[in-house]
């Protein structure tokens, strides 16, 4: 690696011998637990935090204790940036901040504030007050009992947003939590100092990689499997489609075959849904979450590849990660596309009552046959030569007719918007 080479020329041996000691030890910071309260309507509400949790993380550990009690979708809860948390006192209250004029700096970084700054002890009572600017939705947040928490203040001050903006502009001072980090990965030759590498995370990515690992294989199993021996109709439907088609026009490369199927279903769908689970789920997905999605996400996609991949140490970290999965994901898959294939085929009867009543979807009918009618004229003399080499005489008689009457009603106003 780099960073190794680095200290080989510049026969640096403090700079090795820290460089072990990093890798080896473990990092720890002194943290207390801290049980305080939220002050809601009709009282006040106990929450766990940790006197290292930077203001914007207790903001998030006390909404989500909030809105976990009253089971609020994600979609309808309150921003975090929306809030501005208070320390209710019996006489006054103190309005917490990642970043205000106390905030510690040292040199070119600057700290950002965590509720040990503020010296939060047990039994605390914290508050949220809207942005003034905002409306009256965060009122289940108020205590119409307190009037110091409607005290009127300055805009310009306690407005995280704007206070955000103002402090991130106070000569490009570098934030730091808990440790101080840069992201140049090289070695000072010169003084016995080093500088962050990413590599010494590298036990820690493993360690984390290994928690997940049933996870993600049970995830795998579930999308590459049958369930008790079948799959749904329509994913046969599609797979046996795709099977004449290549045999109707002559293709006998099983390669292209698979291809084929990797983008009608994992490709299309399963990838999606994998890395981005708020396209069907009420959930919020974190920068670090959508981080670790990308990465298994990327697996999949991996796994359903017909080439052999060329792992290097210049590869990066993610695709070295599931090397060694790799090699059974590939195979299930392949496995998984030739048990649809021994199915029996589906009828029509059961693929058309597999499909969900649309009087329990919320449909736009009109649009969906109005997009219908417009792809029918596009294509009806391709859809018409189909029908006819099918020997669909009849379906071909009413297509002509639907065509006929969509020229005269339809499709001319559709040509004039």
């Amino acid at each position: 690696m780099n960073f190794i080479k680095q200290c080989y020329m510049c026969r640096n041996m403090s700079v090795a011998t820290q460089l072990y000691s990093m890798i080896t030890s473990t990092i720890t910071h002194p943290l207390q637990a801290l049980n305080v309260y939220l002050q809601v309507e009709g009282g006040q509400m106990p929450v766990k935090l940790l006197d290292c949790d930077t203001v914007t993380q207790a903001k998030c550990k006390l909404l989500d204790h909030w809105y976990n009690y009253k089971n609020t979708p994600v979609s309808h809860r309150v921003a975090v940036d929306d809030l501005e948390l208070r320390l209710v006192t019996p006489h006054q209250y103190t309005v917490l901040r990642d970043e205000d004029e106390s905030t510690v700096v040292e040199g070119e970084w600057k700290r950002i504030n965590t509720l040990r700054h503020y010296q939060i002890t047990d039994d605390a009572v914290f508050a949220f007050v809207a942005d003034p600017s905002g409306s009256n939705k965060f009122s289940q947040f108020a205590d119409p009992g307190n009037s110091k928490l409607h005290r009127s203040f300055d805009m310009s001050s306690s407005n995280p947003k704007l206070n955000r903006r103002a402090s991130g502009s106070s000569c490009g001072l570098r934030q730091w939590h808990l440790t101080k980090t840069n992201t140049n990965s090289t070695i000072d030759c010169d003084q016995s100092t080093f500088v962050h590498v990413p590599e010494i995370y590298l036990t820690r990515l493993l360690t984390t990689k290994g928690t997940l690992q049933s996870y993600v294989n049970e995830l795998f199993l579930s999308v590459f499997s049958l369930s008790n021996g079948d799959v749904p109709p329509a994913v046969k439907f599609l797979f046996d489609l795709l099977d004449r088609q290549a045999l109707e026009t002559g293709i006998t490369d099983p390669d292209v075959i698979h291809t084929w199927k990797n983008n009608s279903l994992p490709l299309r769908y399963w990838i999606n849904i994998i890395k981005n689970p708020e396209m069907i789920l009420d959930v919020e997905k974190h920068p670090l979450i959508d981080s670790i999605l990308s990465v298994i996400s990327t697996t999949y996609m991996d796994s359903c590849s017909l080439s052999n991949h060329a792992f290097s140490t210049d590869s990066p970290s993610s695709k070295l990660l599931y090397a060694k999965e790799l090699l059974d994901y590939k195979p299930a898959v392949k496995k998984f596309y030739s048990d649809i294939q021994a199915l029996p085929p589906v009828t029509d009867e059961k693929l058309f009552s597999s499909f969900p009543s649309t009087e329990s979807m919320q449909l736009h009918k009109d649009a969906a046959l109005y997009d219908l009618a417009v792809y029918a004229h596009n294509y009806c003399y391709q859809i018409d030569d189909a029908l006819q080499r099918n020997n669909y005489d009849d379906l071909s008689k009413k297509f002509a007719t639907v065509i006929s009457y969509l020229q005269l009603y339809l499709i001319p106003s559709a040509g004039a918007t």
